[in-house]
């Protein structure tokens, strides 16, 4: 029987390149092309997946909204949740298909080299792709409630890559750890589940800020800002509304700098175990 050789390179990076996953662009591309198709296969509504999901969760959530605070307007409450909704699911989907990504790609891992961080990233443009087509739905709230064009708009790309940060980030985290034990897939969907409830969704974080000045002293109430969701929120929030959609500007930095601390844990995490996941899979 001949022996097999393993050879690595020991020039190859250990940590993320840009200019090493400029080099497998077209395996990005054929990825994120091939998870899309997939996504869709067969599916009775085919794309329309992409607002029906949305749209059922902004309608039951709104409601709710206009029911608690009565005072503002219910076209108003809508079109503020849905602002807040689209951006945690796509963090969601994110967060979810990234965790998920090399189990679900372990046959690739055997055939030839490539940074396997671009499983991962393809994930990222897949779930872009879905955020985008969300969009009409925000668009027709827009009108609908005939919301004022604010110059602060300019800024809301910003705060959709920060979303994606935070979920590539986070999902890489769990994505190595997914690796050894198979049964964190079962833990992502309860984690996005309460997430949502403990970040500026449903309701401002001036609610949340209120409540928790009930039960903890004000000194405390940073504590809320360690969600890297909430600063994302807030900051599209208020690049789409304008006003005073950020609750305090300190702890929205302190927010703003965990979302590249995740990322720089995850990234760091990943890299770390990268070479032993052929061991697991």
């Amino acid at each position: 029987m001949a022996n097999n050789k393993i050879i690595i390179d020991s020039k190859l990076n250990s940590f993320f390149s840009l200019s090493e996953i400029l080099k497998y662009k077209s395996l990005l591309g054929n990825l994120a092309k091939r998870d899309f198709l997939v996504r869709y296969k067969q599916a009775f509504a085919g794309i329309m997946w992409a607002l029906v999901k949305p749209l059922i969760n902004i309608l039951v959530f709104g409601y709710i909204a206009s029911k608690i605070n009565s005072a503002a307007d219910v076209t108003s409450n809508f079109v503020f949740v849905a602002s807040a909704m689209l951006l945690w699911q796509l963090f969601a989907n994110v967060f979810n298909d990234v965790s998920n990504s090399i189990i679900g790609n372990s046959n690739l891992f055997a055939k030839v080299y490539f940074p396997k961080i671009i499983i991962p990233l393809s994930s990222i443009l897949v779930c872009l792709v879905d955020f985008m087509i969300s969009l009409i739905i925000l668009f027709i709230l827009f009108i609908i409630s005939g919301q004022a064009i604010h110059w602060q708009m300019i800024f809301a790309p910003f705060f959709i890559v920060l979303t994606l940060i935070n979920g590539f980030g986070i999902g890489l985290y769990f994505a190595t750890i997914n690796v050894k034990f198979r049964d964190v897939k079962f833990i992502v969907p309860v984690i996005l589940q309460l997430g949502m409830y403990i970040t500026p969704v449903i309701f401002s974080s001036t609610f949340y800020m209120d409540k928790l000045s009930n039960f903890i002293p004000n000194w405390l109430l940073w504590i809320f800002y360690l969600n890297p969701m909430v600063g994302a929120i807030e900051g599209f929030k208020y690049s789409l509304f304008g006003g005073d959609a950020i609750y305090n500007f300190n702890y929205f930095i302190l927010s703003t700098v965990i979302s590249f601390l995740f990322l720089l844990i995850g990234v760091k995490y990943f890299y770390k175990f990268e070479r032993n996941f052929v061991d697991y899979i």
